[in-house]
C-alpha cells in the first residue's frame, strides 16, 4: 500500500473518530435542537433565499443558539444568530433576540462573508471567529471547526427525518 493511501486512511479514521465523539456527546441534543427550531425554519430559510444564500445557513443558527432567543455566549454573542453586539448594530439589528431583526442582520453579514471566502466551510468558520480574525490567523480555531461539524451533523440529521 502506498504511503499516501495509508495517510488518507488514517485521516479518514481520525475524522470518523471525531464525528463519533460529537454524535455520542450530543447526538440526541441535535434532534432536540432541530425540533425546537422547526417553527422558525420557513421564515429563516425564506430570508436566506431572498438574500441569495443557501438554506443550509439555517443550521448555523440552530447550532449557534439552539433557537433560544435570549442565548448569550461567554464571548458576549447574543440571540438567535449569536451576533456580537457590534456586528449586530453594524448590520442594523438592535435586538438580536428578535428573530426578524437578527435574521436580516445575519443575512447581510453572511453575504459579506460569502464575498470574502470561497466555501461554505470557510464562511461558517469566519462567522465563528470573525472574518478579520480568520484572515489574520490563517487557520481555524478548534471551536470554529467544531461549529462547522455541528452544522454538518444538523443538516444530515434533518435530511434523514
Amino acid at each position: 500500500m502506498k504511503a499516501k493511501h495509508v495517510l488518507i486512511i488514517a485521516l479518514y479514521g481520525l475524522v470518523c473518530f471525531i464525528l463519533s465523539l460529537l454524535i455520542a456527546n450530543s447526538g440526541f441534543a441535535f434532534e432536540t435542537w432541530l425540533a425546537r427550531c422547526e417553527p422558525y425554519r420557513m421564515q429563516v430559510e425564506k430570508a436566506l433565499a431572498d438574500g441569495g444564500l443557501s438554506a443550509d445557513y439555517y443550521y448555523l443558527m440552530v447550532a449557534e443558539s439552539r433557537c433560544t432567543p435570549k442565548a448569550q455566549s461567554n464571548a458576549g454573542a447574543l440571540g438567535f444568530w449569536q451576533l456580537m453586539p457590534r456586528t449586530s448594530r453594524k448590520y442594523g439589528c438592535t435586538n438580536p433576540a428578535d428573530l426578524q431583526c437578527a435574521t436580516v442582520a445575519a443575512v447581510s453579514y453572511l453575504k459579506r462573508l460569502e464575498s470574502e471566502f470561497d466555501s461554505f466551510r470557510d464562511v461558517v468558520i469566519a462567522w465563528n471567529m470573525g472574518g478579520h480574525n480568520y484572515k489574520r490567523a490563517g487557520k481555524p480555531t478548534t471551536q470554529a471547526v467544531d461549529l462547522y461539524w455541528k452544522v454538518q451533523r444538523l443538516k444530515q440529521l434533518n435530511r434523514q427525518s
